[in-house]
């Protein structure tokens, strides 16, 4: 069942989606759109880097099914950042290089962050993990870079709002520190229960 809902989901992500986008982009430029596609790819990216962490670390078996479309959305997040800035350069007129330079340019991030996700994507098949072997997590570890990247990206824009994306990075890290420790929130749970349980039993 989750290998036929994968296959349908790879149709999607790899050939309907991006024929829907490059339509749109084709036929209606005049709609600017680039700021919902930019939206959609930061929660998506959101949700493929923290679904996992979360899972594991609640251990609920009955999620960890969700874990096999995370290349999908990953696949999908991609794509959405891709027609992001192409309508960005293209409504924006950003043709010249002095447009993407700076530290403190949203613009630079923003570029920084989509060339790693043109390698991440370009790796995010069967293949490219048959042949790259042990390099392949290596590759697909430049989505904490991506996060990173992107982070920075709509900081500089929403400068207001700052110390809230500092919080998402930070608990982002925290959720990571914590899968990579092995801990268990359930096995948490009942250490607490069987604990307070003992408690009782010797008052």
């Amino acid at each position: 069942m989750l290998q036929k809902i994968k296959k349908n989901l790879d149709v999607i992500v790899y050939v309907i989606l991006p024929l829907i986008l490059l339509t749109i982009t084709i036929f209606f430029p005049e709609y600017s759109l680039f700021k919902q596609y930019g939206e959609l790819a930061w929660q998506l990216l959101i949700l493929v880097l923290f679904i996992k962490p979360i899972i594991l670390i609640l251990g609920v078996k009955q999620l960890m099914p969700l874990l096999t479309f995370r290349r999908e959305i990953g696949i999908a997040t991609f794509w959405f950042a891709i027609f992001h800035a192409g309508n960005m350069i293209y409504n924006l007129k950003m043709y010249q290089l002095k447009d993407y330079l700076g530290w403190n340019n949203f613009v630079f991030w923003g570029a920084l962050a989509i060339i790693a996700y043109l390698i991440v994507s370009a790796t995010s098949n069967n293949l490219a993990m048959r042949k790259l072997k042990r390099n392949w997590k290596k590759i697909q570890s430049l989505s904490y870079f991506i996060f990173s990247a992107v982070l920075i990206h709509i900081a500089l824009i929403e400068k207001e709002e700052a110390w809230g994306f500092i919080a998402l990075f930070l608990a982002y890290w925290i959720l990571k520190i914590l899968e990579w420790k092995k801990f268990k929130l359930s096995n948490f749970v009942l250490q607490f229960i069987n604990k307070d349980e003992k408690t009782n039993q010797n008052s």
